[in-house]
């Protein structure tokens, strides 16, 4: 009897986990637009779907319009937080705004780098850092930093669109 007891909680939980995860994934597609509006790609549910954005673009997910603002090499530190020899820092603007209908956070936590597809480290300048949660309809901006190599010949930073397929999106710094 408990050995029927068990095999019905663990394939109940299994259906219950099941139902929660196909439930809680809401239109997984982004898409990136230029500033003209035209669409340039739309990544649906394939993890293998990768979105590009250069400035002046809008990524769309199911939650957040994420306008890529600008993109600068920052020289805002002084002697105590300058990068190591050889690097610089990058930083990159974003005006984000919340679509849908319940509060979304986003900060510079979300956005991963890469150098000549070596990951960066984040650098956290304290000036205008994205860190926000917006309601429904509200808008924030900020900008997220990353130290690289001053050689580097391809930075790239990705943000991830949606958690549960994986698919990121990458704005082109150089």
């Amino acid at each position: 009897m408990k050995k029927a007891l068990s095999v019905f909680l663990a394939m109940l939980c299994v259906v219950l986990f099941t139902a929660f995860a196909l439930g809680s994934g809401e239109d997984s597609t982004a898409s990136v637009s230029s500033g003209s509006g035209e669409t340039q790609a739309a990544a649906t549910e394939s993890p293998a779907e990768t979105l590009t954005a250069h400035v002046g673009d809008t990524l769309t997910t199911a939650d957040l319009k994420i306008t890529y603002v600008s993109c600068s090499e920052y020289k805002g530190y002084n002697e105590f937080t300058a990068p190591k020899d050889g690097n610089k820092v990058v930083k990159l603007t974003f005006d984000v705004e919340n679509i849908s209908d319940i509060d979304r956070y986003i900060s510079y936590f979300d956005f991963s780098c890469y150098a000549d597809d070596v990951a960066a480290e984040a650098y956290y300048s304290m000036d205008d850092d994205l860190a926000a949660t917006v309601s429904p309809g509200r808008k924030a901006s900020g900008s997220v930093y990353f130290e690289v190599p001053k050689g580097a010949e391809s930075i790239e930073v990705e943000y991830e669109t949606d958690f549960w397929t994986g698919n990121k999106a990458i704005f082109v710094v150089k």
